[in-house]
């Protein structure tokens, strides 16, 4: 029962196409805390293939039970939402991923871990003796949590619920322009488990202020970070603002060792306050971070407890391979704007000769699957006038595009094609 948490950790550690609304819908109602990933996209990303060549198990035990299910996060994964309802009182909290799931595989691995099987609403829920459970309703759909949340999701399939308005607009921005991304509806003191200490007396005591927060991650060239905090006050929102500019500005006291690079990269740190509203931002070049944890690993230390030795490679030999190397999802997704830059054959739509006498012109959206060969398999419409959307189908099924390769391997591409007609003066 560690697949998702295990995979929610390596991708987070590590897509203009909003939050699964399937996922969403069996979401806790009652959310304050939702995070998401497109893991099919940030393993597109130069650091998410950097990972799917480097990356080691740490558990050797997950490791022999990940292999003897079939199961590869990082080819099996394609979305992951987390779903809570803050971390105190009476809390509880769901993994929900899309992906491909060899249930039966799956099953016969968590029962032979030592999880007892059970059948709820025809749905197989694989249970430990400490409380977690996994449910697998089909082969695209896990779901993972405490066994009364994964049995209520199980119901919300057929008869779905809505999260809060305000969580919905929320997430559906964050999910459309993030690669990771997180948003909390609660104070920030709500966001522990019951008892412990809060942020406390100190520089970041403000942080019990903050009301709502939220943020994300976009990969590419470089790896774009944002957090939103909204604060009780404008004034509170201000003293933060400058807490953040201040512990930027001596970063290198706090961070030290391999991460030392990082020291630098604060110093680049954009923190304004506006209103209630302290925003962060920061640009960190994907090549960098990949240096910083290559140095890390160097630094890791061996079950002895020494630094684990960096052994030197003979020039010409090829790295060693990871259990997961040359894995590679069949189908990723990719934003329309980059896919655009792969356009080999690109033929101009016909101005519909009535949409021209009505003086009608606009934006026709679809949403594509580009083959592995480049050319256009599949095309449904997203959005535009009706009078415009079937020139569009006819130009765009006959583009073709430069096959997008991952790991040397060609894969199939979603994307979203925006066809534009623009009436002449």
């Amino acid at each position: 029962m560690r697949f998702l948490p295990f995979a929610a950790a390596f991708v987070l550690a590590g897509s203009l196409f909003a939050a699964d609304p399937g996922l969403v819908s069996l979401a806790i109602p009652d959310s304050q805390v939702m995070a998401g990933v497109n893991v099919a996209q940030v393993m597109l990303s130069p650091l998410g293939q950097h990972l799917a060549q480097t990356f080691r198990m740490p558990d050797e035990n997950l490791q022999k039970l990940l292999e003897s299910a079939g199961f590869d996060p990082r080819r099996d994964l394609r979305e992951i939402l987390v779903s809570a309802n803050g971390f105190t009182g009476n809390n509880s909290g769901i993994f929900l991923a899309r992906g491909t799931f060899d249930v039966p595989k799956i099953l016969e691995a968590a029962r032979a871990e030592g999880s007892t099987i059970e059948t709820y609403s025809g749905v197989s829920i694989a249970q430990k003796s400490k409380g977690d459970s996994m449910a697998l309703p089909d082969s695209t759909l896990a779901i993972e949590g405490d066994i009364a949340s994964v049995r209520a999701a199980i119901d919300r399939m057929s008869a779905p619920t809505a999260i809060s308005s305000a969580l919905a607009v929320q997430v559906n921005q964050l999910s459309t322009t993030e690669d990771a991304w997180f948003v909390s509806m609660v104070p920030f003191s709500q966001l522990q488990p019951a008892g412990a200490a809060g942020a406390g007396p100190g520089p970041f005591a403000m942080l019990n202020n903050v009301q709502q927060a939220s943020g994300g991650v976009k990969f590419g060239a470089s790896a774009v970070l944002t957090l939103q905090a909204v604060s009780l006050t404008d004034q509170d929102a201000s003293a933060l603002a400058n807490v953040l500019r201040s512990f930027a500005g001596t970063g290198e006291m706090f961070i030290k060792d391999a991460y030392a690079p990082a020291a630098a990269l604060l110093q680049s740190l954009n923190v304004t306050a506006d209103g209630q509203v302290t925003k962060v931002s920061v640009s960190v070049p994907e090549a960098q971070i990949e240096q910083m944890m290559q140095a890390s690993h160097a630094k890791e230390p061996t079950s002895s407890g020494a630094d684990a030795p960096v052994r030197a490679r003979p020039p010409g030999r090829a790295p060693e391979p990871t259990p997961f190397s040359g894995v590679v999802p069949q189908r990723v997704r990719i934003a329309g704007n980059v896919q655009k830059a792969k356009l080999l054959q690109h033929g101009e739509p016909v101005y519909p000769p009535l949409a021209m006498q009505a003086r009608i012109s606009g934006v026709v959206r679809l949403h594509a699957v580009i083959g592995k060969d480049g050319t256009v398999q599949n095309l449904t419409v997203s959005s535009g006038h009706p009078l415009l959307v079937p020139s569009a189908l006819e130009a765009v099924k006959q583009w073709v595009y430069a096959p997008t390769l991952l790991n040397g391997q060609a894969v199939e591409v979603v994307t979203q094609i925006e066809v534009e007609f623009t009436l002449s003066q």
